[in-house]
């Protein structure tokens, strides 16, 4: 009892000192940091499977005690709340075996409610919004871009159109913020459970693989989420209350992905199931992705794959 204790403490100042060297990385190395906080919350997944959720706990709180001792509170509540939860959560999940998939839906779901956090700690600490900042700033940015091609020596009516259409991209950010969220947290919760699984293979433990790509298929109301959000889209325009178009836009966001995948994932099986070599892979997936008219197909074929299932019919 006394040496597993012993070997949980070691473990647990050890994975601290790792989050705490990922922590100054994130906020002193601009490239550096966007790989250190992807991979932040793993040491503390890692301390949840192997020694349960008190141990990654209490080294999450180490951690996040000498980081505010080092670059100060709001850095350290930062650091901790937008990586922390969503390492707990998926240890957790992760210890009460779970499927990939639930861990998968376990991290994202924790990591959503970081993000939001993450606004609301800023807006009370700080008095501002971050999201409407971002927005001013990209706007900015904008007229300071005009302003050069047309020193660079452009059509100035051209310009002028580029940077209306950017900015009425824009003015529509604010209303996808929620699914832009959903779906940045699904990529953490997937990086953070992918690289998880290939450090604990290292140490001798092996966590449950994903359904083969090639074989993942969106249940049937993906295509009925996603045709809903723009049934909602369109009636802001007989029905105009304001919510419609935001909750029809952020359907059409998250679900449109998920058919994008779909897609993907249909054209991998074929490719694998006609024996397609690997150069010629690289360049269909290059034309598909580069080409709108492709991705399009695409998209539909991953729609239609979800309601049809094609990988049984032929």
């Amino acid at each position: 009892m006394r040496i597993n204790s012993t070997k949980s403490l070691v473990e647990g100042a050890l994975l601290a000192a790792i989050n705490v060297i990922l922590s100054i990385m994130a906020l002193y190395m601009p490239i550096l940091g966007t790989f250190a906080t992807l991979i932040w919350p793993v040491p503390i997944v890692i301390l949840g499977v192997r020694h349960g959720i008190k141990t990654s706990f209490l080294s999450m709180i180490v951690a996040g005690t000498i980081v505010a001792i080092i670059s100060g509170p709001f850095q350290a509540i930062t650091i901790v709340v937008s990586f922390g939860l969503i390492g707990l959560a998926m240890g957790w999940a992760i210890k009460k075996d779970f499927s990939p998939f639930k861990i998968l839906a376990v991290g994202g779901a924790a990591s959503l409610v970081s993000k939001i956090a993450l606004v609301l700690i800023s807006m009370l600490m700080m008095g501002i919004n971050p999201l409407t900042e971002e927005i001013n700033v990209l706007k900015e940015s904008l007229l300071i871009a005009g302003s050069f091609y047309e020193k660079m020596g452009m059509d100035p009516k051209t310009v002028e159109t580029t940077i209306e259409s950017f900015r009425r991209g824009l003015e529509l950010l604010p209303l996808i913020i929620p699914g832009i969220f959903i779906m940045a947290s699904a990529l953490d919760a997937f990086v953070t459970y992918i690289v998880t699984k290939a450090v604990l293979s290292r140490m001798g433990q092996k966590l449950r693989d994903f359904t083969p790509f090639w074989l993942w298929r969106f249940p049937d109301y993906t295509v009925a989420a996603f045709l809903a959000g723009n049934l909602l889209v369109l009636l802001e325009t007989y029905w105009p209350i304001g919510v419609l178009k935001a909750i029809g836009m952020n359907l059409v966001l998250v679900f449109g992905f998920i058919l994008f995948v779909q897609g993907f994932s249909l054209l991998t099986y074929y490719l694998g199931k006609f024996n397609v070599g690997k150069v010629f892979r690289l360049i269909i997936v290059f034309f598909v992705f580069f080409n709108p008219l492709f991705l399009q197909i695409l998209f539909f074929a991953g729609l239609f794959d979800v309601l049809f299932n094609f990988r049984k019919i032929y």
